[in-house]
């Protein structure tokens, strides 16, 4: 599989989808070792939802599982609430990240930023079904 190829693929739909909801958003696919693949911007997204989108992507590739199942893990007393103070601010507990699989296997993570919570995982869930 050519990650990059499927990535801008990935892109468009995450581009669609955000634009029938019309939500501006960025995408980032980071690829399981922390290494951005790609990242693009929609015309009105806010500046600031390129890293939150990175964070996202970064998120679900390395921890493998959805950024909106992460959030009761992190909280005070649960198994992994240091994560996020560990790591730099590397990590995001924010919904709207998804690892990407093949085969069972994670292969990249995805990150969808720009809009609300909700309508950030409303867009990225789309776009990869």
């Amino acid at each position: 599989m050519d990650l990059l190829t499927t990535a801008k693929a990935l892109a468009e739909r995450v581009e669609a989808e955000a634009t029938r909801a019309k939500v501006p958003v960025a995408v980032s696919v980071i690829d399981i070792h922390g290494n951005l693949v790609l990242q693009h911007r929609m015309n009105g997204a806010p500046l600031f939802s390129l890293e939150l989108s990175e964070r996202k992507a970064y998120t679900s590739a390395l921890i493998r599982i959805r950024t909106a199942d992460l959030v009761p893990l992190v909280q005070p007393g649960q198994s992994l609430f240091p994560l996020l103070a560990v790591s730099g601010g590397r990590y995001s507990a924010m919904g709207g990240g998804v690892p990407l699989t093949q085969d069972g296997e994670v292969f990249a993570g995805i990150g969808v930023s720009g809009g609300t919570t909700e309508q950030d995982i409303a867009v990225v869930e789309a776009a990869v079904r």
